[in-house]
């Protein structure tokens, strides 16, 4: 039987003010498929739109006993948040809300609520938490991130080794599992699972509400509640002199420095550069001697500010525009290789020379200083050994590139990577080819999260990532 044959049943179950779209040329329709990638881009049977969490849970009661396969859409960043005629989009963003505790330092997260709006409330409770808001290194620009999919994922940010990862932030779920039961997860009433849904809590149910852990402003390591972000712009011949500097910098963990280094061409000159975009966590006052090996360079462009946490972000809304070809290809280093890295600007200039339209693209190096915070319990996050990331961000316009382009960014990949697969990363909710081990590891993690799959979701209804 056919979704439209069945989508009468779903209509008499979820409420009056539950949107279904179906009409694949209406422009509503149209609208709430946008996302943030145009990579695999399909067209679903349907898109549901629920505004309570009862609309959800029938939702989904409904998909599972009629065999109709599903994805979840939030702030629509997730590569995976498509599907063809033959399922629906549950589409999450007419349901969301935010409820701080701020006596128990913690903050409840409602369907598909966003990382800035997160942010923003936080602070004005003088609160802060290890999520993308407005710092989100692994996804992008935070401030359009579905902040519940940011969490669930593992959740870095330049804040990781003050605060922790975003899964480690988290304290308790309410989940629609796939038998169609809402739950709650808790260490109390269901520990094994609340372990799975730190790191993989996208493959064991939908999560319609997660309560999160929040900090003082204070723990950004003063009272105002800022970060200390600039930039340094050099250009692309300059990089051996940079990065033997960056090098330094970057091992020197006395001071907590994080960020990017970026190969790009960066309007509107759009010259081949090397783009230093840094952060500083502490007294800002202290920033601009923890980089001044870098101002010693003379850059071409140089800038540096004390920032709001929530606003971190806002000057980054074109790499969160809706549309093109985009994908961040995401691995763990344990060292970074200064060759390698001279080696990937080649590439990069060999990439943008065959495909021009992949100007926007960055081939990038992420560091952090100092290793993430680790928490008290155990958890599925298995990345708080790694504090370098390769981070490309690939973004063309040009359907003809599409593998030219992906082949780029796995080249460079493996130059940053080395030969050495035992020491292979990849960071969980970057991808879903390739061995999963390298996503989960020590093995026996891997096995238990398996263990788990197989006792909460065996027909695969998240997923078959981990069947």
């Amino acid at each position: 039987m056919s979704i439209a044959a069945q989508i009468p049943l779903l209509r008499a179950t979820v409420s009056s003010s539950c949107n279904i779209l179906t009409d694949q040329y209406d422009a509503a329709f149209n609208e709430y498929m946008r996302r943030w990638s145009d990579i695999d881009k399909k067209t679903p049977g349907a898109i549901v739109l629920p505004t309570s969490e009862q609309d959800i849970q029938r939702t989904v009661q409904w998909a599972v006993k009629s065999s109709i396969p599903f994805v979840i859409k939030s702030g629509g960043h997730s590569e995976w948040s498509t599907i063809g005629i033959n399922g629906i989009i549950i589409d999450l963003s007419q349901y969301s809300a935010i409820q701080v505790n701020k006596e128990a330092h913690t903050v409840i997260l409602k369907g598909s609520v966003l990382s800035k709006e997160v942010a923003v409330r936080l602070a004005d409770e003088g609160l802060c938490t290890g999520s993308a808001d407005g710092t989100d290194l692994a996804l992008g620009n935070g401030n359009t991130v579905g902040a519940i999919g940011y969490f669930l994922g593992g959740g870095a940010s330049i804040v990781t080794s003050v605060l922790g990862y975003g899964s480690d932030q988290i304290v308790s779920v309410r989940m629609v599992s796939a038998k169609g039961d809402l739950i709650e997860v808790t260490q109390d009433t269901n520990p094994d699972l609340l372990w799975a849904i730190r790191g993989a809590g996208q493959y064991f149910g939908l999560i319609t509400e997660l309560t999160v852990e929040c900090h003082p402003l204070s723990a950004l390591g003063n009272q105002k509640g800022v970060i200390w972000a600039g930039s340094f712009v050099f250009p692309l011949d300059q990089i051996r002199e940079v990065c033997s500097v960056m090098k330094i910098i970057m091992d020197d963990s006395r001071r907590a420095t994080a960020g990017l280094m970026m190969i790009m061409a960066p309007p509107p000159a759009r010259n081949p550069s090397l783009v230093i975009a840094a952060r500083y966590t502490g007294d800002p006052q202290d920033a601009p001697n923890a980089f001044k090996d870098l101002y010693n360079l003379k850059p071409l462009v140089v800038n540096g500010s004390e920032v709001p946490i929530q606003n971190t972000s806002d000057g980054r809304e074109a790499i969160g525009a809706k549309g093109d070809f985009k994908r961040f290809g995401i691995v763990g280093l344990q060292y970074f290789n200064e060759n390698a890295f001279v080696q990937v600007a080649d590439l990069w200039r060999e990439m943008v020379a065959e495909c021009p339209d992949a100007m926007n693209s960055a081939f990038n190096f992420q560091w952090d200083s100092r290793f993430p915070k680790t928490p008290k319990f155990d958890s599925a996050m298995s990345l708080h050994d790694r504090r370098y990331w390769q981070n490309n961000l690939i973004w063309h316009t040009d359907p003809k590139h599409r593998a030219k382009v992906d082949q780029y960014n796995e080249r460079s990949i493996a130059l940053m990577r080395g030969p050495d697969e035992a020491n292979y990363v990849d960071y969980q909710n970057g991808t879903r080819v390739g061995p999963i081990e390298r996503r989960y590891r020590p093995a026996g993690k891997l096995a238990r999260l398996k263990k788990l799959k197989k006792e909460w979701d065996p027909n695969g209804v998240f997923t078959d990532q981990l069947l």
